[in-house]
């Protein structure tokens, strides 16, 4: 084991590594990159070591020699512990997103399986035989989960435990519902070939239902998607210039009545432009990060799915709003 894969794993208890193992095989890892782990803790010290020389430290120097000495560790510590958290979400959002999307992988082709499993069965092979003769290339992950469950079955390991093991391995209550289904045929003794028939038009049926369903959401998807990413950027955009326009009025308005030429004196403003502009950037970006999770939670039916659509519509409404707020500031000049 190298240097960095020695100090990726010490950084982390017994107990955080082995949930850490047990989470990762959702995401077809059986190892964890302990070297990248590693690599980043070691990144990560020297990051906060150059932020709190060149950001905090001087604010620190002032302070008598006995405090300086802890403060600094202290404020080295703090700045660690936050660039561990950063990069842990950062991790575990990743993770979420590969676990989900492995999911419905495994759910797509789950009737596919479990009709070849029927077949199987109805040539006379044994349960266990007919779960490895049903692996396909094209089931794609549930070829590896499916081989990994044949081979403890076929080694012996109680059928009942291994299938509940990879039922509840996948946070899918369809995954779930039918090798529960499954099992309680296996366990009755009865036409188990016969009851994955059953479980294979049901999920089929769900399948279609919801495929139906996302359609009839897709006028609504399209809206928030329009609203997020076009017209939000452009009435941002819009706003600062009428800001401007208003600001500028209100200034000569103020001017005149100084001069004794109106009895109206309008208080002046305190928005400045570059805070009006950093403003409607940030809400450009969290108008379109909030309208992924929404448009995902129709489409998919979870928001994990919503981080695809964040890396597109941010930047898209982003660049909108730039290009918005350049055109009108030119064309209202223009105009001023």
């Amino acid at each position: 084991m190298s240097f960095l894969a020695d100090i990726g794993k010490y950084i982390l208890p017994d107990k955080i590594r082995t949930n850490m193992k047990r989470y990762l095989q959702k995401t077809g890892r059986y190892d964890a990159p302990y070297e990248l782990y590693g690599a980043l803790f070691l990144l990560s010290i020297s990051a906060s070591t150059i932020c709190f020389i060149m950001f905090i430290y001087p604010a620190f120097s002032t302070s008598s020699t006995v405090l300086l000495i802890p403060l600094t560790i202290l404020g080295i510590i703090v700045l660690e512990i936050l660039v561990v958290l950063v990069l842990g979400i950062f991790f575990w959002i990743y993770y979420e997103f590969i676990i989900f999307r492995r999911t419905t992988m495994i759910e797509e082709v789950l009737p596919d399986f479990l009709q070849e499993v029927s077949i199987n069965l109805r040539a006379g092979m044994s349960f266990d035989k007919a779960l490895w003769n049903s692996v396909e290339p094209e089931f794609g992950v549930l070829e590896k989960e499916i081989e990994i469950v044949a081979k403890k079955v076929m080694a012996g390991d109680d059928t009942e435990e291994v299938l509940n093991e990879f039922a509840h391995k996948y946070n899918s209550t369809l995954l779930q519902e039918s090798m529960d289904m499954v099992l309680v045929g296996i366990k009755s003794g009865g036409n188990i070939a016969e009851l994955i028939d059953k479980i294979v038009e049901n999920v089929k049926e769900a399948s279609f239902l919801r495929k139906e369903l996302v359609a009839s959401v897709m006028s609504y998807v399209i809206f928030i998607a329009v609203t997020a990413v076009v017209i939000s950027p452009i009435l941002f955009a819009l706003s600062f210039n009428l800001m401007q326009i208003i600001q500028g009025l209100g200034e000569k308005l103020t001017t005149a009545a100084s001069y004794g030429v109106s009895f109206f004196s309008p208080g002046e403003t305190n928005i400045k432009p570059e805070d009006f502009i950093l403003f409607s950037k940030l809400s450009v970006i969290i108008i379109a990060a909030v309208s992924s999770m929404i448009i995902a939670d129709l489409r998919e039916g979870s928001i994990k799915a919503g981080i695809k659509y964040v890396l597109i519509f941010g930047p898209v409404a982003y660049l909108i709003y730039v290009v918005s707020l350049a055109l009108f500031t030119g064309i209202f000049g223009v105009i001023g």
